[in-house]
């Protein structure tokens, strides 16, 4: 692994975007404000939501399923496979960090694709490797300023995938990624199974709560970042599950619920079983999903389904929705088995679903939720239905609604996501396991025979990536500035 070159950009002035590089902030749409009120999910979309819900297997297609009805997919790029990590539980196979980088004609191609595929609003997940990386030590630090900024000119939500050692390096080009690039979304891979954190070894790396101090760096750093650029960032953590730290999940959230300042950076915690695949040195007894969101429930002390709402494949995805008043840890559980709950969530997909409000400007946001709900009032008296079984269940009292009021309640998603093994995808031929591929929620586009094609994340790790990446390292010249 070659030194990080400090010299390259140390000190980058800041140039804050003009809305051109904000997405659907942009004039996409211009100011059509009165189609947006009459049409607040596009015709083209709707076609999109119809082909994914059509393409899921029957048994899937369930009024709480929210590909096919809130989204069609959510999209990936086969980005930069350079990282800098040597971590125990990594999906990467070993010739990832001799494949070249990845040019930029390509990369937009890509996002070409996934704009057709999920059409606007999509969220698009920016990963490889660790693409921070990747394009810093290649000497291209404004590459990946430019991936961002076509992803959101062209309509989708980029989320940069990272470890994040090198934001933390480098906090000017974090600010440039965000002002610059309109990043608005940040994933960090946090957790003691990471090889190669400065002033974390990993060898003396017991308990989750060991890198609390990292996790309050991050939090430092993305508000830090808010206030320098003035764009509103937020951050999710991913956290691989191994025999090792299955028993410290509560303590990374007891982390996050306990500090209102960690919940109003960290929206999502996502843990994900360790899958055999790539380079993953796998426990002694394979951790299970079961396993773990049994942990996870205990973290937060709550009974949490694993099948409220549905991404893709109940056995892919789980998703449990949260409030915590931080002062006393009060956490209140968005999910029950009142009629009420269920009438209330599949209403708001009914209502809101395929908005593409998270990549459209402010006001055109606004404008197409208020088109939604002209269509659909209902939603409020089943919200106000919903409330009020909350009340009778004693999840929320008239405190805790007070606090929320004044701005003392936090919102986040604790989620599961649970990848196969190389070993579980060559048993495509099974139900189950075909089932699960075609559902798939995480998509990448892959060229075949001259078409694009929408590739499920267990297969492209499991079978597709090394492949690509042998025959990239093997007839494509390697540039010192990419290692």
């Amino acid at each position: 692994n070659a030194p990080i070159d400090k010299s390259v950009n140390k000190t980058l002035p800041i140039r804050v975007s003009s809305p051109l590089h904000q997405g659907i902030e942009t004039d996409r749409y211009g100011h059509r404000w009165l189609r947006a009120l009459l049409e607040p999910v596009p015709a083209s979309k709707k076609e999109l939501l119809n082909k994914a819900w059509q393409h899921l297997p029957k048994s899937l297609q369930q009024p709480n399923q929210i590909i096919g009805q809130h989204w069609a997919q959510c999209g990936y790029t086969m980005g930069p496979s350079f990282c800098s990590f040597g971590c125990s539980h990594c999906y990467l196979p070993k010739a990832a960090n001799k494949v070249p980088l990845v040019p930029l004609w390509q990369m937009k191609q890509q996002i070409d694709a996934q704009v057709r595929e999920m059409g606007l609003g999509g969220n698009l997940q920016i990963t490889g490797g660790d693409v921070v990386d990747a394009y810093w030590r290649a000497g291209k630090p404004d590459e990946l300023i430019e991936v961002l900024q076509y992803a959101c000119q062209s309509g989708l939500v980029p989320m940069l995938m990272t470890h994040g050692q090198l934001l933390l390096e480098q906090p000017d080009y974090f600010a440039r990624l965000v002002a610059e690039g309109g990043l608005r979304k940040l994933s960090l891979h946090i957790d003691i199974t990471m090889a190669g954190r400065p002033g974390f070894p990993v060898k003396k790396l017991q308990r989750e709560n060991q890198l609390n101090p990292l996790r309050d760096r991050f939090v430092d750093l993305v508000l830090q970042t808010r206030k320098r650029t003035g764009k509103h960032i937020v951050a999710a953590q991913t956290v691989t599950v191994t025999e090792k730290n299955l028993s410290s999940i509560g303590d990374i959230l007891k982390w996050l619920t306990s500090d209102q300042r960690n919940m109003a950076v960290t929206r999502t915690i996502s843990f994900q079983p360790e899958a055999d695949i790539g380079r993953t040195v796998i426990s002694g007894t394979p951790i299970t999903p079961e396993r773990v969101w049994s942990e996870v429930s205990k973290g937060v002390s709550k009974n949490l389904k694993r099948d409220h709402l549905l991404f893709g494949h109940q056995d892919c995805t789980s998703v449990a929705t949260l409030l915590v008043r931080a002062k006393d840890r009060k956490i209140v559980y968005l999910s029950s088995d009142s009629d009420a709950d269920g009438n209330f969530w599949q209403g708001l997909m009914k209502t809101f679903g395929g908005l593409e409000a998270s990549s459209t400007a402010p006001l055109v946001a606004s404008i197409r939720k208020a088109g939604a709900l002209i269509r659909r009032p209902r939603i409020i008296f089943e919200l106000l239905h919903y409330a009020v079984s909350l009340f009778q269940q004693k999840e929320v009292n008239s405190s805790f609604l007070l606090s929320a009021l004044f701005g003392r309640v936090s919102g986040f998603n604790v989620v599961m996501h649970n990848f196969m093994s190389a070993h579980e995808v060559q048993q495509s031929r099974t139900t189950s396991v075909q089932q699960r591929l075609d559902a798939c929620a995480f998509k990448g586009m892959l060229k075949k025979d001259g078409e694009w094609v929408a590739v499920s994340m267990c297969e492209m790790n499991a079978q597709i990536r090394p492949e690509l990446y042998r025959d990239q390292a093997a007839t494509r010249p390697i540039h010192s500035k990419s290692l």
